[in-house]
């Protein structure tokens, strides 16, 4: 089962990326519809700067140890997704960076999950609707939450890297392009949560999907002329 997985994941790596850079003007359009100015951004953003803080006081080998271990569970999490076994994490002891053993030859979901999806980040979303009732929606759970995105985002940036074994695998412009158009709406999705939970997501998903319409009828309305 895993290898026919593997097959059609990666018999569609280059349309993804294709379709992806179509829908990265979209992207980048839709954060003008996030209206940041109000409590549950402000208590994102405060989660945020307490990780942030957070480094400093741990030290920065603690956390960069911590990180190493997200990036594993998610390489690991996508390959049981996958239909892979997985072994056990291993972290370097130098603090250099870590593995973790998978069955089969992969694809490159397995291999680029952790530069794309805010694994914690996506946990806590799924639980968050539980733990608002028992909370009576306290505005300080969002700050739960900017934590796990600060986390993931210190996470990324510190481990995409030239000399990154995962990148070079998948290659450099492949790896560009799914890592700088996904993290985007991923970011997006964040947001669109933070602002009315599910239901802001699927609205954020909407507005994206008629933003990328809109563009591509602007495009061919411009081209038009051309090829008449």
């Amino acid at each position: 089962m895993s290898k026919f997985v593997d097959f059609i994941i990666n018999l569609c790596k280059w349309p993804v990326a294709i379709a992806l850079l179509v829908y990265l003007p979209a992207f980048i359009q839709s954060y003008q519809y996030f209206n940041f100015h109000n409590i549950k951004f402000y208590a994102m953003a405060g989660g945020a700067l307490f990780y942030l803080v957070t480094i400093f006081v741990a030290g920065y080998d603690t956390c960069a140890s911590m990180q190493i271990i997200s990036h594993e569970l998610t390489h690991t999490v996508f390959a049981y997704l996958t239909f892979h076994n997985a072994g056990r994490i291993r972290v370097n002891p130098d603090g250099s960076g870590g593995s973790v053993a998978i069955r089969g030859s992969g694809n490159w979901i397995i291999t680029l999950a952790p530069y794309f999806f805010p694994l914690f980040a996506a946990i806590y979303m799924l639980i968050l609707p539980g733990i608002l009732i028992m909370a009576s929606g306290h505005w300080l759970v969002y700050s739960v939450l900017g934590y796990f995105v600060a986390y993931y985002w210190a996470t990324v940036l510190s481990q995409v890297h030239a000399e990154q074994t995962d990148i070079i695998k998948e290659g450099y412009i492949f790896s560009g392009i799914i890592i700088v158009c996904l993290n985007i709406p991923v970011t997006g999705i964040l947001f669109a949560f933070t602002n009315k939970s599910w239901a802001g997501v699927e609205q954020y998903l909407q507005i994206i999907q008629k933003l990328t319409v809109k563009n591509i009828e602007w495009v061919s309305d411009l081209i038009e002329p051309y090829i008449q």
